[in-house]
């Protein structure tokens, strides 16, 4: 029986195709021959491009037919030495070596008008290569033709097997998302990339239609129809789709936003016979796109109000025509300084927010007593805010922390602000404190409107504010809480907020009690991604508050 070999570098025989096997099996009987070997480079499956003779076939692909495969491989390395001229007739090269086969080798080029495809190797008794089969010329090339057109065919559908691993390959590694569908919109292929993408596995969208699948949209977020689906028209009119831009909806229901690209496949006779899909995540653009806007929309609301406070205050006091008393002056002028502290925050935070992006924003840090540093800045806020009660509940001993004592001031006086701003009048905020085995935790908590669920992940990000009456009423630019996580985490601490609608919101912070290791000295920014922390065990219960964020 025909076997295929390689003659070097894989552990595994190759398969060849059956027509090559028998092809070489009728070779052997035509000549008269007791066995035969055939070797070929395989451009298929070793990525060679044009197949050589057995004199320089070191990797190539080694098929035999009656003998075994150690006594062809051995018989291969001597051939290749051998330097033997062949006859100028197109004959056989004829070797007698006793030691390789106890009688002739007649070896054959094998080729066409594409180049030359392999070498024959025949092995019989002394004399057999004077037969017919292999000294007349129509006999000889006859053999040789089917023997190359054989070659042809192996090498054509490994050339196909080496383009379907690559193919592969680039579909499975691909970062966009990839999808295939019939002419019916049935799914047929789902790479990698969609699979993260859409929460959706390949084996459970496979002959599904693409709509019930991925529940396209357009970018206002309504249903589309199918005379405005991009992929129905591209399918319909031949057309390919480049770059456009809609809504897929993940398996929880996650809106996703994609640029889409999509392609006909034809059959010969024009009919459409599939479609494939490139479907780019465009989510983070669009996001930025959005933040960028948002950016815009809240610097100029919020550094238009204070302007316009002082420009008309400002105005007023310059007029020729009045005279104000000194009470009236006063009132003005404090108005004119409150606006501008005012602006100067915002701005303030701005810089800020800037610097936390940038990776700019070094720590200081020693030892701190966060107990001392926490009464302090509530004795400063209520300075500020003689209006609102402050009750703080600290333990008796609080470990030192290692922290750079003002941005810490910075998270508190934030998170003050924040429990002021959302508290109704007459409420106290209360300031907690408790110790775990490795950390000392500050809370917060207002009795506010309270966080809804859904937005308690997004209330650390740049420019996030609450959806609530509250915070529609309240003047804010939405840093305060990015700022916070950001200090918090520089020094290898984690922050959090639990909220309840109508009951308020409790914002914490932990810091280490010891130096993290990994804790950077810089801050290093630029990562507005939800930030969601799980509360730690503490030693000491705190009272049951609500929780929300800003």
């Amino acid at each position: 029986m025909a076997t295929l070999w390689p003659t070097g570098g894989a552990s595994e025989p190759t398969r060849a195709s059956d027509a090559l096997r028998r092809a070489l099996a009728h070779a052997v009987i035509l000549a008269d021959a007791g066995a035969g070997a055939l070797a070929l480079r395989d451009n298929g499956e070793n990525g060679e491009s044009d197949p050589l003779t057995a004199r320089r076939n070191k990797d190539g692909l080694l098929i035999t037919s009656g003998i075994e495969r150690p006594q062809a491989a051995q018989m291969m390395r001597v051939l290749a030495e051998d330097l033997t001229p062949r006859p100028l007739d197109g004959r056989p090269r004829v070797i007698v070596n006793s030691e390789l086969w106890g009688g002739e080798i007649a070896s054959l080029v094998l080729g066409d008008l594409s180049g030359p495809a392999g070498e024959l190797h025949l092995l019989g008794p002394t004399g057999f290569s004077a037969q017919r089969a292999l000294t007349e010329p129509r006999r000889r090339q006859a053999l040789i033709g089917e023997l190359t057109a054989a070659v042809r065919l192996y090498q054509e559908a490994s050339r196909l097997r080496q383009e379907n691993r690559q193919l592969s390959s680039i579909l499975h590694f691909s970062g966009d998302g990839i999808i295939t569908l019939d002419a019916a919109l049935r799914i047929t292929g789902f790479n990698p990339a969609m699979e993260v993408m859409t929460a959706w596995r390949q084996h459970e969208v496979i002959g599904r239609f693409y709509q019930d699948v991925l529940l396209p949209r357009d970018l206002q977020g309504n249903p589309l129809s199918y005379q405005n689906d991009p992929v129905v028209r591209t399918i319909e009119m031949g057309k390919a789709t480049v770059n456009h831009e809609l809504i897929l909806l993940a398996r929880d229901g996650e809106r996703v936003y994609v640029s889409v690209t999509a392609a006909v496949v034809r059959a010969a006779q024009g009919q459409p016979v599939s479609c494939v899909l490139n479907v780019r995540d465009i989510t983070r653009s669009r996001e930025s796109e959005e933040l960028r806007n948002t950016f815009v929309s809240v610097v100029s609301h919020e550094l238009q109000t204070p302007i316009a406070i002082i420009k008309g205050y400002a105005s007023t006091l310059a007029r020729e025509d009045a005279h104000w008393d000194t009470a009236t002056l006063r009132a003005r002028l404090q108005a004119i300084e409150e606006e501008s502290d005012r602006l100067n925050h915002l701005l303030g935070n701005m810089l800020y927010a800037s610097r936390i992006s940038a990776g700019g924003l070094t720590m200081e840090r020693t030892d701190l007593d966060l107990a001392e540093v926490t009464r302090s800045v509530v004795r400063r806020f209520k300075a500020r805010s003689p209006d609102r009660d402050i009750n703080v509940r600290l333990p008796a001993q609080v470990p030192l922390v290692l922290a750079d004592r003002e941005r810490i001031e910075e998270v508190l006086l934030n998170l003050l602000d924040n429990a002021v701003k959302y508290s109704p009048k007459g409420q106290s905020i209360r300031v907690r404190g408790s110790v775990t085995a490795d950390d000392v935790i500050l809370s917060v908590a207002d009795s506010g409107e309270g966080i809804p669920a859904r937005e308690q992940e997004r209330v650390f990000e740049r420019f996030q504010r609450v959806d609530n009456s509250t915070a529609r009423r309240t003047q804010g630019a939405g840093l305060g809480l990015y700022i916070c996580r950001a200090i918090v985490e520089a020094h290898g601490g984690r922050i959090w907020v639990r909220s309840t609608l109508g009951r308020g919101s409790t914002f914490s912070f932990s810091l280490p009690r010891e130096e993290k290791p990994q804790a950077p000295m810089v801050i290093f920014g630029g990562h507005d991604r939800a930030y969601t922390q799980r509360q730690p065990q503490q030693q000491q219960q705190e009272e049951p508050d609500g929780a929300t964020t800003r």
